[in-house]
C-alpha cells in the first residue's frame, strides 16, 4: 500500500497530501532557501511534485514567486502558514515541522533528516552526526 500523508494550515483551510515516501528527507542550509522562507536552515521532506496535491482550500492559497529564482512559497491567505515551497527542480518541500505538526508531533523513523545538504554555507553551526554535504 503507498503512503499517503496530509498537512493542513493552522486555521485548516487548505490541506495537502503527499504520497509516497518523500525522496529527499534532509537538512537544506542554503541561500536560496534560507531566503526564501527566511529560516537559518530548512528542515525538508522533499516530494516529487506529482505527488503532491491540494485537497481542499486551492481557492484559499496565496504562491510567492521568487523574483529571481526558480522556487515558491506557498502558503494560507488567512492564517500566513506555509504549506509547502518549491525548489529549482520543481520538487515540492513540506516542512519536518509542518509535517510533525498535523501528525501528532510525529515523523516517521524513516522521514527523520539523514543529512545536511549545502552545509559549507550555513550561517550557524549544527552538532549533530549526520554527514554534513
Amino acid at each position: 500500500m503507498t503512503e499517503k500523508h496530509t498537512v493542513h494550515c493552522d486555521c485548516n483551510a487548505i490541506e495537502v497530501s503527499m504520497t509516497g515516501n518523500p525522496k529527499v528527507h534532509a537538512y537544506c542550509h542554503c541561500e536560496d532557501c534560507r531566503e526564501l522562507l527566511q529560516v537559518p536552515y530548512h528542515s525538508v521532506l522533499a516530494w516529487d511534485a506529482d505527488r503532491v496535491e491540494v485537497h481542499r482550500g486551492l481557492e484559499d492559497i496565496v504562491e510567492f514567486q521568487h523574483p529571481s529564482k526558480k522556487m515558491k512559497r506557498i502558503f494560507c491567505k488567512h492564517c500566513g502558514d506555509v504549506l509547502y515551497n518549491t525548489n529549482a527542480m520543481g520538487w515540492k518541500l513540506v516542512s519536518q515541522l509542518m509535517f510533525r505538526k498535523c501528525n501528532d508531533d510525529k515523523l516517521p523513523e524513516s522521514y527523520q533528516a539523514d543529512a545536511h545538504f549545502f552545509y559549507n554555507r550555513r550561517i550557524i553551526d549544527i552538532d549533530d552526526q549526520l554527514p554534513k554535504r
